[in-house]
C-alpha cells in the first residue's frame, strides 16, 4: 500500500470538508455561534470521544466474530487495525464505503483466503443493509412525523438505489451461485485478451472459480450455518451504529441544549446513506450540507453551525487523522 498516490485524495477530502464547514459557519454565524463552540463542555467532549471510540471497538469486534465464524481466530488488535486503515481509506476515496478493498487485502494477509475475506467484508455490508432496512422504517413509524427531504431527494434516490441494489445483488449471488459460476467461465474471453499463455490463463480461471466458491461458502457459513455468530455480528452492528449516531445529541447536551435522540439518529442514517453516493472523497461536502439541511429543521440558526462543525470534527476528522496514524504505522511495519 503506497500512501503517496492517495495524497491528492487526502488533500481534496480535507479541503472540500473544510470549505463546506466554512460556508455553513458563514450561513449560521451569529454573536452566539463562536462562544457556543469555544465554551463546549470538556467533560461531554471527552464522553463523545469515548463513544466514538466504542464505534471503532464494536466494528473490530464484528470483524473478529465473523472471521471466527469462518474458522480464522484473528486477534482483536489486528481487527482494530483493519478498521482504522479502512476508516482512513473511506475518508479519502469516493463514497464513505470506499475502504472495502483495504479490509479485504488486510484480512487476506492472515489465514483467510481471498474469497473468505471478500465474503466477510461484503457480509458486513449485508448486515448493515439488514440493520438499515429494518431500523430506518421503524424510526419513521415511531416518530410519526414528516421530514422535509425535498432538497435531498436526488441524493437520497441515488443512495437508496445503490444501497438496495447492492444488498439484493449480494443475496442474489449467494442464492444463485451456480448461475454466476457459469457466467464466470465466460469471463475467460476477457482474460484471454490479458493473458496470452494458455496454461497461465487456465490457472487464472481456476483461481477465480476457487475464490468464488470460497466466497459463496463463506457467505453461507456466516448467514445460514452459524447463526450465533451472525447474531453476535448483528448485535455489534447495532451498538456500533447507535453509538456513533448518538454523537450529535451528545453535542447538543454539551452545548446546553435539549437533545432529540430518535430524530437525530434518523438524520444520521439518512446522512450516511447519502454519503454512499461516490461523488466526493469520504462523502465530504455531501455529509456537511446534508446535516446542515436536516438539523436546521429542528435547531435555531446559531446552534446548527456549531452542531455540524463539532460533529464533523469529532467523527470524520477523528477517523481521518487517527486512521492516518494507523495507516502510516501499517505501511512502516510492512504488515
Amino acid at each position: 500500500m503506497e500512501l503517496k498516490k492517495w495524497r491528492r485524495w487526502l488533500i481534496a477530502s480535507i479541503l472540500i470538508s473544510a470549505a463546506s464547514l466554512a460556508i455553513i459557519f458563514m450561513l449560521t454565524s451569529t454573536q452566539r455561534a463562536i462562544p457556543l463552540i469555544i465554551h463546549t463542555s470538556p467533560l461531554f467532549l471527552l464522553i463523545i470521544l469515548i463513544i466514538h471510540t466504542l464505534h471503532w471497538f464494536f466494528w473490530a469486534l464484528r470483524i473478529k466474530i465473523m472471521a471466527h465464524a469462518l474458522g480464522d481466530k484473528i486477534s482483536f488488535t489486528w481487527a482494530f487495525r483493519i478498521v482504522m486503515v479502512n476508516l482512513f481509506m473511506a475518508s479519502i476515496t469516493p463514497s464513505s464505503f470506499g475502504g472495502e478493498p483495504s479490509r479485504i487485502y488486510m484480512l487476506s494477509q492472515r489465514n483467510l483466503s481471498g474469497g473468505d475475506a471478500t465474503a466477510l467484508t461484503l457480509g458486513e455490508r449485508l448486515i448493515d443493509f439488514i440493520f438499515f432496512g429494518v431500523a430506518l422504517p421503524i424510526m419513521f413509524i415511531l416518530l410519526g412525523i414528516t421530514i422535509n427531504l425535498k432538497d435531498l431527494q436526488y441524493e437520497l434516490l441515488a443512495a437508496a438505489l445503490i444501497f438496495i441494489f447492492g444488498g439484493f445483488f449480494l443475496l442474489f449471488i449467494v442464492t444463485h451461485a451456480s448461475w454466476f459460476k457459469k457466467r464466470i467461465r465466460k469471463f475467460e474471453r476477457v482474460v484471454r485478451l490479458l493473458v496470452k499463455n494458455e496454461e497461465r490463463r487456465k490457472n487464472v480461471m481456476k483461481k477465480i472459480e476457487r475464490e468464488f466458491d470460497s466466497f459463496v461458502k463463506g457467505m453461507v457459513v456466516i448467514f445460514k450455518r452459524k447463526w450465533l455468530y451472525f447474531l453476535g455480528a448483528l448485535g455489534a452492528t447495532v451498538v456500533m451504529w447507535v453509538a456513533d449516531f448518538s454523537i450529535p445529541s451528545l453535542i447538543l447536551l454539551a452545548l446546553g441544549h435539549q437533545p432529540f435522540w430518535l430524530l437525530s439518529i434518523t438524520f444520521q442514517m439518512i446522512i450516511l446513506l447519502i454519503t454512499i453516493v461516490p461523488i466526493s472523497p469520504g462523502g465530504s461536502g455531501l455529509a456537511e450540507f446534508s446535516a446542515y439541511f436536516l438539523y436546521s429543521q429542528k435547531l435555531p440558526k446559531d446552534l446548527v453551525g456549531a452542531v455540524v462543525i463539532l460533529w464533523r470534527i469529532l467523527t470524520f476528522y477523528m477517523n481521518l487523522f487517527v486512521g492516518l496514524a494507523f495507516t502510516l504505522h501499517y505501511i512502516k511495519k510492512g504488515k
